[in-house]
């Protein structure tokens, strides 16, 4: 039987006491990039963190490696489990290197230090996400596109099996959107990750992911393949894009 990697069953969660999300049922699966689109307010973000942990859940079950999410502990957690979520800055002068080392720490302890295999994790995210020349220069002097590819890097030298992004390619120029998308399923197809990540532009979620979830008003309104969930219906009733933006969209090829 093919566990999911994590998986939400009946899935609510409430923001301020006014609910969000309801009834979600949805499975991320290891060598897969599922890619969650929906309008602005949909419920993206707070399905994300609530998957996370960072937001507690109103109903349902959460479940990551077939276990409760709520059974783990957060060293236990952050073994299994990377995200990536908007950040508005870093008020230290971390560099690049060290606060990208960061995602290791769960590795490491208060007192175990860096070893080869975190100096490796933390090289090779790095590379991966185009970040060389960077590597000295403090973190809260790089512009937002930069700092994005930061974060991101920071989640992947954490080496965990199942990641969560909200938007990793905002704020990024088209070369270096493409770049992380390509990581994404480079994660996914040859390191055997399972990765969910939401993203805002339709064509890359269409160009990149195994599975798309569309979410509209705290609900799952379409899953499955790009061709199953890109629909005019969906195009129309999730997003109300015109009929002539929907026609350019699904000709495009």
């Amino acid at each position: 039987m093919n566990v999911p990697a994590l998986e939400a069953t009946g899935l609510g969660a409430a923001y301020r006491k006014k609910p969000v999300l309801d009834g979600i049922d949805l499975a991320v699966h290891r060598g897969e990039l599922t890619v969650l689109i929906g309008p602005n307010g949909s419920g993206k973000t707070t399905l994300l963190k609530t998957l996370g942990g960072l937001l507690p859940q109103s109903s349902g079950e959460i479940r990551l490696d077939g276990r409760k999410l709520n059974e783990y502990s957060r060293r236990e957690r952050a073994a299994r489990l990377a995200y990536l979520f908007q950040e508005s800055g870093v008020p230290w002068s971390f560099t690049v290197e060290e606060y990208i080392a960061q995602g290791r720490f769960f590795r490491q302890g208060w007192f175990g230090g860096e070893n080869a295999a975190d100096k490796q994790a933390v090289r090779h995210a790095i590379e991966a996400a185009g970040l060389d020349g960077f590597v000295r220069r403090p973190v809260n002097e790089h512009s937002g596109g930069e700092y994005q590819r930061v974060l991101i890097a920071r989640a992947v030298a954490q080496e965990a099996p199942c990641l969560l992004l909200d938007e990793p390619a905002a704020n990024l120029d088209l070369g270096y959107r493409y770049r992380i998308m390509e990581l994404l399923v480079s994660l996914a197809k040859e390191q055997g990750r399972a990765v969910l990540a939401s993203l805002h532009e339709l064509g890359l979620a269409r160009l990149y992911a195994d599975k798309i979830i569309v979410l509209c008003k705290g609900r799952i309104a379409a899953r499955g393949s790009p061709e199953q969930t890109l629909t005019d219906g969906v195009l129309k009733t999730v997003f109300e894009l015109p009929e002539a933006v929907r026609v350019e969209f699904l000709t495009r090829g």
